[in-house]
């Protein structure tokens, strides 16, 4: 009965839920605008990835707050949001979130997610 619960607040919410088949990524969920996954990594890993791959894209950096995780960017037109959150020492919730001209964009978000994921590995 659970289950059932949690799939219909999944498919009322409009995510998709995917498990992904690396050892650093247990799973992601891709809503309207964002791809959110648990990264088995350090903070400061995820972190240099995340400016990393945005630098590496030729993103402008907009704002960035490392002790709240809080990364903002544009990149091709699109506001880029990064936002990390510590479970425990070695996992981290990863959510990046992208729009262009006010309209969600879910592709380029689990673009930029998934570039981020294949650096830590």
């Amino acid at each position: 009965m659970r289950y059932l619960l949690w799939l219909g607040f999944i498919l009322i919410l409009g995510c998709t839920p995917v498990l992904v088949g690396t050892g650093i990524v247990t799973g992601y969920v891709l809503s309207n605008d964002s791809a959110t996954g648990f990264i088995s990594a350090s903070y400061r890993d995820v972190w240099d990835a995340c400016m990393g791959k945005l630098e590496e894209r030729k993103g402008e950096i907009i704002k960035t707050i490392e002790s709240k995780g809080l990364i903002k960017a544009k990149l091709s037109d699109a506001d880029i949001t990064i936002k990390i959150y510590t479970i425990k020492p070695d996992i981290q919730k990863l959510r990046v979130s992208s729009r262009k001209y006010l309209l969600p964009k879910p592709n380029i978000a689990q673009d930029i997610f998934f570039a981020i994921i294949k650096e830590l590995e």
